[in-house]
């Protein structure tokens, strides 16, 4: 008979004992964000988890994953195929689960090394399945779940509301400043609301904006080419769309993609691009 799975929460904070242990092993700089590695009232009370959240340092990157793939988790999706921002790749573990390692924390500065640095630098660590997890100060745990509710408008807009009638008007006022710091101001402004916040980057807070407003197909493709820093970005950008995205199709589908799968949507979507294209190709009177 074969053995009921442990429940998924006790499963995810057995990985994030697992995945530290492995890390240390390693000599992989890393901390824990978000999820069952967050220290009380930063979350409101009941809120669960359904994977690891693994902040690397750039450096470490391919030792991490190293790491992680010669110890049972095998690669969902690559940095490319995660998001709009390519900033983690998705692995699974037939016993553990999934767990995601960032190479960055989209919205939280330009420099990731000096990003990951700031909140290495006031790291501490909370325990997790009887095992010390290395975790952002408290803070910056703060910043991190503020920072993540401006591309989330589900669970993120919610954790930002529970920060924010939580806090008292002193450690709201602390937030604010440690999101100046760390380069922060369009994820503040976004996830916040707040008009009035110095050295906004205006595009990235155009791209975060459009992700959480769910933009999606040549809606966002609009905005990211809109929002892209010259041709390089421009032609990046278009390399990384026209393929189709294996992995969100998958999701989309709830099932493995067939061949029929993959050219249907690559045919979808390359209709939808050459639309796109002659769209902007076409002068527009009066302009």
């Amino acid at each position: 008979m074969t053995a009921a799975p442990a429940p998924l929460e006790t499963r995810v904070r057995l990985a994030h004992a697992r995945i530290t242990h492995l890390m240390a092993a390693a000599g992989v700089r890393s901390l824990h964000i978000k999820g069952y590695a967050m220290g009380p009232g930063v979350y409101a009370g009941g809120r669960t988890s359904s994977d690891v959240d693994l902040l690397v340092h750039p450096a470490d990157l391919s030792p991490a994953l190293d790491a992680l793939t010669s110890h049972g988790w095998r690669r969902v999706a690559d940095f490319a195929e995660g998001s709009v921002f390519e900033h983690a790749a998705t692995l699974w573990h037939d016993q553990l689960g999934y767990v995601d390692v960032h190479r960055r924390l989209p919205g939280l500065g330009r420099s990731p090394v000096d990003a990951f640095e700031a909140l290495w630098g006031e790291r501490t660590t909370t325990v997790v399945a009887g095992h010390a997890v290395p975790v952002p100060s408290l803070r910056h745990q703060r910043l991190v779940v503020l920072v993540h509710g401006a591309r989330d408008a589900g669970r993120g807009r919610f954790d930002v509301d529970h920060l924010r009638h939580t806090l008292d008007t002193g450690q709201w006022a602390e937030l604010r400043v440690q999101s100046q710091i760390l380069g922060a101001g369009a994820a503040w402004s976004i996830a916040t609301g707040e008009t009035d916040v110095a050295g906004v980057d205006e595009r990235e807070a155009l791209l975060l904006s459009a992700v959480r407003g769910d933009e999606s197909g040549i809606r966002l493709l609009a905005t990211r080419w809109h929002a892209a820093r010259g041709w390089r970005e421009r032609l990046h950008l278009l390399v990384r769309t026209v393929p189709v995205n294996r992995a969100h199709l998958q999701m989309r589908l709830g099932r493995p993609p067939t061949t029929a799968d993959v050219l249907r949507e690559q045919a979808s979507r390359g209709a939808a691009l050459t639309r796109w294209a002659a769209g902007k190709a076409v002068p527009r009177v009066g302009r």
